[in-house]
């Protein structure tokens, strides 16, 4: 068994950068559609990164300032005023090894409150012993191979409604090099999942089972099959999830340890 590497600042980077480059090579190609219909924008201001997408005023996961330091506040000052123009409040996150009680102070009196937190979980890249999942069979879509039925369910597994949400998800699970998966139960279309290598770095996304199937172990399966897959070019494998979740017990069972903790801090007025 392949001893997972001790974690330190740059393999926390690393991780990161192979998590945000699937959701940000999405927004990029969204922004370069003809018109750029979905309103998407995005900026990198000295290590600060941030989107936007008008059309989802509401959603914060698409408008998101991320890696933020205390180091960082100014470009965070200017980031700020874009939305503000835009009247959009942004979802701010920020890692756990970047919170200071600097960094907590002012992000408070620019009216940012702590609204959550999530992990994001690491293991070296390795298949797991052999095991067997009754009544489930996991494929992998072959490249080039029709993909409405992986986004339907996908979608219908996140329960997706919005005509811009469920387009910026088919989006960024159409990237170059992204694997996908498709898990059945007796015959039965019941989940979908992705994989994608950045870096050496493989992230397991896009996870999704139908209402009707959970419960079942879907998601374990796909985990398992996605770490089977892993190309000799992958050196580690990362996910993010809920703190504490039913997911990150899960994963753990794989060998996934807590790389770092995120918390997420929202606009005050924004709660009322």
């Amino acid at each position: 068994m392949t001893a997972t590497p001790p974690l330190t600042p740059e393999l926390i980077e690393r991780l990161e950068a192979a998590i945000r480059h699937k959701g940000w090579d999405a927004l990029r190609r969204a922004s370069e559609l003809e018109g750029n219909p979905h309103g998407v924008t995005l900026y990198e201001r000295g290590g600060l990164w941030a989107s936007m997408v008008r059309t989802l005023p509401e959603l914060p996961w698409y408008n998101m300032v991320s890696e933020l330091t205390q180091h960082r506040l100014t470009e965070l000052d200017e980031v700020l005023s874009v939305y503000q123009s835009e009247r959009i409040s942004p979802r701010l996150s920020v890692w756990a090894t970047h919170l200071t009680p600097t960094l907590g102070a002012a992000l408070f009196d620019r009216g940012f409150t702590p609204v959550g937190m999530g992990a994001t979980l690491y293991a070296a890249a390795e298949a797991p012993p052999p095991r067997t999942f009754a009544g489930v069979e996991v494929r992998e879509l072959e490249p080039g191979e029709d993909t409405a039925t992986f986004n339907a369910v996908l979608l219908a597994g996140y329960g997706f409604t919005d005509l811009v949400q469920r387009a910026l998800a088919i989006l960024e699970n159409e990237g170059a090099g992204l694997r996908r998966f498709l898990a059945c139960v007796d015959g039965q279309t019941a989940a979908a999942a992705a994989l994608s290598v950045q870096n050496g770095v493989a992230y397991l996304a896009g996870a999704a089972t139908l209402p009707e199937f959970r419960e079942r172990g879907l998601q374990a399966a796909l985990i398992h099959c996605r770490l089977n897959a892993l190309t000799a070019e992958c050196e580690l494998v990362t996910v993010t999830t809920a703190f504490a979740s039913g997911s990150q017990r899960n994963l753990e069972r794989y060998g996934f340890r807590v790389a770092q903790l995120k918390t997420f801090w929202s606009e005050r007025k924004s709660l009322l």
